[in-house]
């Protein structure tokens, strides 16, 4: 059954926060677990993660079994690569170094039909239902369908999010606290004064313009409360990869000890 539901996005338009992960390990089964877990999104990491275009529809079908819309990170705006991810039946795309309107722009166009962008059309996809006999409708329901993400990472894009806030068809704008603390000095220390009220005064700046803010990487349920009363709706608890070791080397660490006593 080909899924017509965004269940992150209606959930967003409802006004719902949302809570998702990153997903680096690029396997399936992580992906499933994940999604059983009751996460409302996994990211699908094609930045840093080993992940193939040609095994994207593998992942959302292990999503969509659990009511989790599995977004593409892609590294760069490529229409042909976000065509191929929207075609194997992604809920979202998402793309990194947004550093002006123009930037955020080319991430619409290729992700939507005409008229609000240049998508490349045929139906005989997943995405689409395998056939043409809903051809005349599907361009439309793609387009309202579709979640559009946006990473903010610099200073310049920073100073670009006004106009970036302008774009219409934009829904979530999410703020790459790891690079923007690189940038500051202070690398990986989002709590730092140099970085936290940059994210914060964009934070309030997204939800004034009715979209979603999202970033910094949530790492203990502190972490997520206080991402949800500083405002932000899209809220990624850390990376599957940390989930797995961290626990595991604190134990391995503490037992190292006791075996040493």
């Amino acid at each position: 059954m080909i899924i017509q539901q965004n269940f992150v996005k209606e959930k967003l338009a409802q006004g719902q926060p949302v809570l998702g992960t990153w997903h680096t390990l690029a396997s399936p089964l992580v992906t499933e677990a994940l999604a059983h877990a009751g996460l409302d999104f996994l990211i699908l990491d094609f930045e840093h993660g080993p992940f193939a275009l040609d095994t994207v529809h593998e992942h959302v079908v292990r999503c969509e079994r659990h009511r989790c819309s599995p977004i593409v990170r892609l590294p760069v705006p490529e229409a042909w690569m976000v065509l191929q991810a929207l075609d194997q039946g992604a809920h979202g795309v998402m793309v990194p170094q947004v550093h002006s309107a123009h930037d955020a722009r080319r991430l619409i166009e290729a992700a939507k039909y005409p008229p609000q962008g240049s998508r490349g059309f045929s139906p005989f996809s997943r995405a689409g239902g395998f056939t043409n006999l809903d051809a005349a409708t599907y361009p439309a329901r793609a387009n309202t369908f579709t979640l559009t993400a946006t990473i903010v990472e610099s200073r310049r894009g920073m100073e670009a999010l006004k106009e970036i806030l302008t774009l219409e068809d934009l829904d979530v704008v999410y703020f790459g606290a790891y690079d923007l603390s690189q940038e500051a000095g202070v690398p990986g220390d989002w709590r730092h004064a140099k970085v936290l009220p940059t994210i914060t005064r964009g934070v309030q700046q997204v939800a004034a313009a009715g979209k979603a803010a999202g970033g910094i990487v949530a790492e203990s349920q502190d972490d997520v409360k206080r991402l949800l009363d500083m405002g932000m709706r899209f809220i990624t608890y850390d990376v599957d990869s940390a989930i797995l070791a961290r626990p595991v080397q604190r134990l391995a660490e503490w037992f190292a000890k006791e075996r040493k006593a």
